[in-house]
């Protein structure tokens, strides 16, 4: 059998990850003699300093943590109705970059991703992944985080924290591992997966927090059923979550709570080991090889899978075949001993080495103490500054393989230029246009959301979208005027005579992005927010491809007035108006009318005349995340038969139901979804419209379906021909990556 699965812990800075794992490692004898390391109060120590925001409530606090910059930026209550910008009370506190506390330089706290071998007592081998708690590496996490369903991802959380905060936390790490499981073509009945990720929950500092527990016992904590029955109602479906709550103190290794969490993960690992392959002699071949190979590799460990096939054929067994070898590296993957990168930049890569990557490289790279070697502050270096954080690297390789992972972005224009988002430690005051002259401007903009819970985006995806942007700007600069300047959690652009803002925005729970041009430059201002848009979306997809998102537009008016707060129009908004034969919405903040024109495309009726609205967009430009949604919503049996059965009836599919009928007793999860099915083949017909499948929902009495349509579909798509198409291409060409990994590896 496997001797080894990867154990990944994820949780905020303090949750306890690294004493947790310590405690686990520790046998009877050793637990025994163990003394534990001195802890400093978190309300008073130079790691956790106070922070300036105490005086606000205790959620704003947690995830302004996690988006500094955002915290100026506040909602009314369960509304995403208007946005309060910033206001004169919090400017001085904008001047200085803000402190936070993952700010603070910290020997003790992990850096980057931290990997290693360890036996944990009672449990078995493991391949320990914990993942920092700091912001500031989780732009190199979507690469390793969710990537392997034999793993055990662990979330850890403080009950030092009030109760809404620990539910945040944990809300924020699964939605995080959710969204990095991309959809399975054909979709399975209910939506569901194939091999949801194992999570288990740990609740730590109990000890402190004064948890009763009887004499012998294990801590009773009072909120867990709650938080547990709130976790799975929203995760249940994408995640494996474990039905009990782990409530311990991390440092005390023989603790009868630490035994119960021990046993727990030998049963999941034994399961998880039970279904792996078992591993060949060449396998293990191939693990006593690793090390040579290692040095051998030179300063940078990735090796192409052709190069590893071919090594493995040379050097161990010629007689090896391809397929084979690319399941000994999945195992092998598995175990932890390399790490498979896939995404769309980077196919087929192994890492040979993953502490090398994970550990050394980016933790040195992003980590907190890097300002001695990377001074500057709005995120920019020199090639010459890479390479004194890394010199035992070839930084030109290296900065390639970052480029492909989203990591920075080359200035090639420049040639010794890198931008790193991540690092930039300016906060700016262009958070909007509030001093320039307005007469002959048009304004216009729109904010991307979560669809399903409005929940902070997951990690490190706004450090993506800027560094994507960057590179869109240093393509379009080699011909023409073009600029971008960066601060946390935002950054402007100057783009052919148009200005664009992007902020992350409600303390990162959406991306707002606002663009002003010249009342005679309209359609240029449209394909710049196009174009934003869609270099922000292929982000989403490639890095997230588990999270639905969807547009929300912006007040024009109320954008070139500098009005704050600025009204929100939601996809509801557009239908409900379609369905009245409407072309525009009432601003109640304002007392007005905006027409539909003037919100989503600046007034250019050039633009607006080519476009579908909302009712009108074809079913088949439903998002397949939307369809999965459907899916969990239709495919079970309704005790009033209001399912995809009458669904199909009512859309003129009658002989559907006959062929995807799942009365036969046969298990379900092993069947593909009929609503999917269904949706397929009547998006065929050209008649087929978001609109009708929203009233067919509504007759057949699934408001809870066409509801979710209506937060979730788009409200206007444009339709060129082939030469608008010619001329919007050129203009709007989306940033890529200049380098592909397997490229690098390659050469």
């Amino acid at each position: 059998l496997q001797s080894r699965i990867k154990l990944k812990l994820f949780g905020h800075s303090g949750s306890g990850k690294t004493t947790l794992v310590e405690s686990l490692k520790c046998g009877l004898l050793r637990s025994f003699f163990r003394r534990r390391r001195p802890r400093l109060s978190s309300t008073n120590s130079t790691r956790f300093p106070p922070s300036p925001l105490a005086s606000k409530p205790a959620v704003s606090v947690s995830i302004s943590n996690l988006y500094p910059g955002c915290e100026h930026v506040s909602v009314r209550s369960r509304s995403m109705m208007f946005e309060l910008g910033l206001t004169r009370g919090t400017l001085e506190v904008l001047v200085a970059p803000p402190q936070h506390p993952h700010c603070t330089a910290d020997d003790q706290s992990t850096k980057a991703i931290d990997i290693q071998n360890a036996y944990l007592n009672g449990v078995g081998d493991f391949s320990v992944w914990e993942f920092s708690g700091n912001p500031v590496y989780f732009c190199c996490y979507d690469y390793f985080a969710a990537n392997d369903p034999t793993s055990i991802h662990v979330i850890v959380f403080s009950l030092e924290e009030p109760y809404e905060i620990q539910l945040n936390q944990v809300i924020f790490w699964l939605n995080f591992l959710k969204s990095l499981v991309p959809v399975e073509e054909p979709i399975a009945f209910g939506g569901k997966l194939k091999n949801p990720l194992h999570v288990v929950l740990v609740a730590t500092h109990a000890d402190i927090m004064n948890v009763p527990r009887p004499a012998g016992g294990e801590f009773g904590y009072d909120k867990d059923t709650s938080l547990l029955k709130e976790i799975r109602n929203r995760f249940g479906n994408d995640l494996h979550i474990s039905n009990k709550l782990f409530v311990l103190d991390a440092g005390a290794s023989g603790s009868k709570d630490m035994k119960v969490l021990r046993s727990h993960l030998q049963d999941i690992r034994s399961q998880i080991v039970s279904v792996c392959p078992p591993m060949t002699h060449l396998c293990e071949k191939i693990i006593s090889t690793l090390p040579s190979w290692r040095k051998l590799n030179g300063p940078n460990q990735l090796m192409s899978l052709q190069q590893f096939v071919y090594d493995v054929q040379d050097q161990l067994n010629p007689l090896a075949r391809e397929g084979d070898l690319r399941h000994i590296a999945q195992q092998l993957h598995s175990a932890g001993e390399i790490n498979i990168m896939q995404s769309e930049t980077v196919q087929d890569v192994l890492l040979l080495d993953p502490r090398w990557l994970c550990t050394n490289v980016l933790g040195k790279l992003l980590s907190v103490e890097t300002p001695r070697a990377l001074h500057h502050y709005r995120g920019r270096y020199t090639v010459e500054d890479v390479q004194r954080l890394v010199p035992d690297s070839d930084v030109e390789e290296l900065l390639q393989i970052l480029d492909a992972m989203d990591i920075c972005a080359r200035d090639l224009s420049s040639g010794t230029m890198v931008d790193i988002p991540a690092l930039i430690k300016t906060d700016n005051l262009h958070r909007s246009w509030t001093d320039e002259e307005d007469e002959g401007r048009v304004y216009g903009g729109v904010r991307i959301v979560p669809v399903e819970y409005l929940t902070p985006f997951p990690c490190g995806i706004f450090h993506k979208v800027q560094v994507n942007l960057c590179r869109w700007i240093h393509q379009q600069s080699a011909e023409g005027d073009a600029d971008i300047r960066l601060w946390v959690n935002g950054c402007k652009i100057a783009n052919r005579g148009a200005e664009l803002l992007v902020l992350l925005v409600n303390h990162g729970q959406g991306i707002e992005v606002q663009v002003r041009g010249l009342e005679t430059e309209k359609i240029k201002c449209c394909l710049l927010l196009d174009s934003v848009c869609s270099t922000m979306e292929n982000v989403m997809a490639t890095t997230l491809p588990g999270l639905l998102t969807v547009k929300h537009y912006l007040s024009p008016q109320q954008l070139r007035e500098h009005h704050e707060p600025v009204m929100i129009y939601q996809p509801r908004d557009f239908f409900r108006a379609q369905t009245l034969k409407e072309t525009s919405l009432t601003n109640t903040m304002g007392g007005y009318k905006e027409s539909f024109s003037s919100i989503m495309c600046f007034g250019c009726h050039d633009v607006y005349s080519q476009a579908s609205l909302g009712m009108d967009i074809h079913a088949s430009d439903l998002n397949l995340l939307t369809r999965r949604k459907l899916c969990r919503l239709l495919d079970p049996p309704d005790p009033m038969g209001k399912d995809w059965c009458l669904l199909a009836m009512n859309l003129g599919l009658p002989d559907l139901v006959a062929k995807y009928n799942t009365n036969n007793g046969a298990p379900k999860e092993f069947l593909p979804s009929p609503v999917h099915a269904l949706l397929r083949e009547w998006a065929s017909y050209p008649e087929s419209t978001v609109g009708i499948l929203m009233s067919k929902l509504r007759e057949l009495g699934r408001r809870d379906a066409a509801d979710f349509l209506l937060k979730a579909s788009s409200v206007f798509k444009i339709n060129l021909d082939g030469n608008g198409q010619e001329a919007y291409d050129s203009s709007c060409n989306s940033g890529t990556s200049y380098n592909s990994i397997s490229s690098v590896v390659s050469r």
